[in-house]
């Protein structure tokens, strides 16, 4: 057996270096001894996810419609809960009574300067049979409110904040004007909230060809992207307030729960909003009057856009039916030899329409990956931790199956869920891509490397790196929403923000995320067209790559599950954590807001806001941003990352009482919680991590530090250095658990 420095040199790679591909030497978190188990085991099951059996498991996920709160999603579940436990995992349903509305009515008409009927639906294919399905729910934006209005229309963009900054520089308003906006930039239920702030009466939302249509490729049925007559449908939640259930933020759902009214709930929205295809829009957008758009504004519809307002008057009704709803959580578990140590897997089932992409590709690739699982576990394999595999209902109304479930359990999962892995859009092409938090991000590249591309013949990890870096050199085409490649980083992954089912494990309870999925030129989101048809004509014909998302998840599983101690890298969290304060640091510079010696007292001095909602402008005069305190704290994050690690680094064999792994886990995975903050951010105390957050107007977009960079970036320079301290505590809480995981590794040396 190898001592001292030898054992060292060789386990160091636990958290500073990465195995190399094809090296069978090490992996990364597995002491020597037991890394040709691991090995052997994920060679039995990389052989066993299968094409033709993904293919199967999409056809009957996307049989018929299944939105939320249907007979149909509940059929989806009682589905998936008996594919679940034919594989041998321990399944049930978990179900929550939540707020859900279903469009009644939905009317829309061009009444001047002449009269048309809009709102037309999505043209059906006699090939596609799917499309002719009388099932399906007309295309609706969900929580818009109920209401009839008749008004001029405006154009805004994309309808985000810089938007209406640049309507209002170009004397524009859109008080008591309906709002036209495409899709795009960021989520719809920030164009919404925007355009309920800026005093519109309603919001229309439409698909222009220069965002996922035409402009981008053949649409569809001729290629991937979206048709003229295509609709994109999605919630218009205000989730960066909470996502959830409107009437019980922060509490299960449970029927007996107790409930806000819904003129209480802060997340829902007060007028009517509509999505519609490019186009009803042109023949809106057509008859604007007003200025010229500016440059950048102008889409690829035939005719030159203007601002309005002008000729274009239009008649909009919106009818709700909204009503407490059931909804299925289907869970599945395979117990491990500690029952109190989770890795927690999970992808929601619910549909808009059919789904093909978002979400069953996803859910057909982990239903391979619980089958191998399944099938290694009768030949004699048992994980260590208990593997849990989850089928959400209700994501796309607004992280909610996901999130009323985490509520429910949330002290249970601080206590011993380690990890948790999201895929949604499991498979749209062939490119992959992921967003993890910094101590997984390693860890995710490592398991590309153990995983073969299907068509290149080249591991996952090899693909992906020589896509980034061609992309790099290359930037034009089809623009990408993934973090772009450097020299210092040739395979970066993404930051966690909202969007999906990671938000309310991350966000609220500090459990450490990644969310991943194979990419490509799809521009059927959210519409009817997004079915069987399109998958096997566009997205995967073969179905490879679905298999293949089933081995990456397969391998990840058993890594989380088998690992003798978790694979967090927290050295380099705390890198990137250092970098973000010096990001802070240059910002507050470039603002004029670095104090000088004679004002940080002043400003260290400042009270916590009530609110920081809006756009306003509150820069109060002689106070300054002092980030000392962040800047310490960071350093002091470092130091303790790496006394952690150097401690860990010995810890080399087997014999360890594995309760007191077991113990050492725990402490590491509680490094993440560390960073919750029990007061939640400013304004919106659902979302209590201190480093991660969807932007308070963006919605999809993660920013990083957002209780200290929201407020600085407008300017709100109290708010942004009484969150500097609430930072601060964060990143030392973080240290002090990493010195804890220190003292607890030398305690068995």
């Amino acid at each position: 057996m190898l001592r001292g420095a030898a054992w060292i040199a060789l386990l160091g790679i636990l958290y500073v270096g990465a195995p190399g591909y094809g090296d069978s030497s090490a992996i990364r978190g597995f002491f020597a001894d037991h890394v040709s188990a691991e090995r052997a085991a994920e060679q039995k099951l990389l052989q066993i996810p299968d094409a033709a059996n993904a293919e199967a498991n999409l056809r009957q996920l996307t049989a018929q419609p299944h939105m939320a709160g249907t007979e149909a999603s509940h059929r989806v579940a009682q589905w998936l809960l008996a594919q679940y436990q034919s594989y041998g995992f321990d399944a049930a349903i978990e179900s929550y009574s939540v707020y859900l509305p279903v469009p009644e009515e939905r009317e829309l008409e061009l009444v001047e300067p002449e009269k048309q009927t809009l709102a037309t639906p999505e043209q059906p294919y006699e090939w596609d049979k799917d499309t002719y399905d009388a099932r399906a729910v007309p295309a609706f934006n969900a929580y818009s409110a109920s209401g009839e209005v008749t008004a001029q229309v405006v154009y805004a963009n994309y309808g985000m904040m810089d938007d209406y900054r640049r309507l209002a520089d170009l004397g524009v308003h859109v008080e008591g004007k309906i709002v036209i906006a495409r899709y795009g930039e960021g989520f719809r239920g920030v164009k919404a909230q925007l355009a309920e702030e800026h005093k519109a009466v309603a919001l229309l939302i439409y698909s222009d060809p220069a965002d996922d249509g035409f402009f981008a490729g053949d649409p569809y049925p001729r290629g991937p992207w979206r048709p003229m007559s295509g609709i994109q449908r999605g919630s218009i939640l205000y989730t960066s307030k909470y996502p959830g259930d409107p009437l019980t933020p922060g509490i299960a759902a449970t029927p007996d729960a107790k409930r806000l009214s819904p003129a209480e709930a802060k997340n829902l929205p007060h007028i009517p909003v509509l999505p519609i295809n490019a186009q009803d829009a042109g023949a809106i957008l057509s008859h604007m009057g007003g200025q010229n758009v500016p440059r950048g504004w102008q889409g690829t519809l035939p005719f030159t856009y203007h601002l309005g307002p002008g000729q274009a008057v239009v008649h909009l009704k919106v009818k709700m039916d909204y009503q407490q709803r059931n909804i299925y959580d289907v869970i599945a578990r395979i117990h491990g030899e500690d029952d109190n140590s989770w890795v927690v897997f999970g992808n929601h089932h619910d549909a808009w329409v059919f789904g093909a992409v978002d979400p069953n590709s996803g859910t057909a690739s982990m239903l391979e990956a619980a089958r191998a699982l399944g099938q290694l576990t009768r030949g004699g394999w048992k994980p260590k931790r208990t593997i849990v595999f989850c089928e959400w209902d209700a994501e796309e109304f607004g992280l909610i199956g996901s999130t009323e479930w985490v509520e429910a359990h949330q002290q249970e999962l601080q206590q011993k869920a380690l990890t948790y892995v999201n895929t949604d859009v499991g498979v749209a092409g062939p490119d992959f891509s992921a967003s993890a938090v910094p101590s997984l991000k390693e860890f995710v590249r490592e398991v590309t490397q153990s995983v073969s591309d299907p068509c290149a013949g080249r591991s996952v990890f090899e693909v992906w790196k020589e896509r980034l870096a061609k992309d790099a050199a290359n930037p034009t085409g089809v623009a990408r929403t993934e973090p772009k490649a450097s020299a210092d980083e040739p395979v970066p992954l993404g930051a966690l923000g909202a969007g999906s089912d990671f938000c309310p494990f991350l966000d609220h309870a500090g459990i450490p995320a990644v969310d991943m999925g194979f990419g490509g030129p799809y521009g059927v989101y959210h519409s009817q067209y997004d079915d069987f048809y399109w998958m096997k004509h566009f997205g995967d014909p073969t179905f490879a790559y679905h298999a293949a998302m089933g081995r990456i998840i397969g391998v990840m599983a058993l890594r989380f599950s088998s690992a003798d101690v978790m694979p967090f890298d927290y050295s380099a969290y705390a890198k990137e954590v250092s970098g973000m304060v010096a990001d802070l640091q240059k910002r507050a510079k470039d603002a004029g807001a670095a104090p000088t010696a004679s004002s940080v007292a002043a400003s260290t001095a400042a009270p916590t806001p009530e609110n920081v909602e809006g756009d306003s402008q509150k820069e109060t005069s002689g106070v300054t941003v002092e980030l000392k305190p962040a800047v310490d704290a960071a350093a002091q994050l470092a130091a303790s990352a790496e006394r952690a690690r150097q401690s860990l680094a010995v810890l080399c064999s087997s014999s360890v009482d594995a309760a007191r792994i077991a113990e050492i886990n725990h402490a590491l995975a509680g490094v993440e919680q560390a960073f919750l903050a029990a007061q939640g951010l400013a304004g919106r105390p659902w979302y209590r991590h201190q480093i991660y957050a969807p932007g308070s107007y963006t919605g999809y977009e993660s920013v990083v530090i957002p209780g200290v960079r929201e407020p600085l970036d407008r300017k709100d320079y109290v708010a942004a250095q009484a969150a500097v301290a609430d930072l601060a505590d964060a990143l030392r809480r973080a240290a002090t658990q990493l010195d804890a995981v220190a003292q607890l590794a030398s305690s068995l040396h």
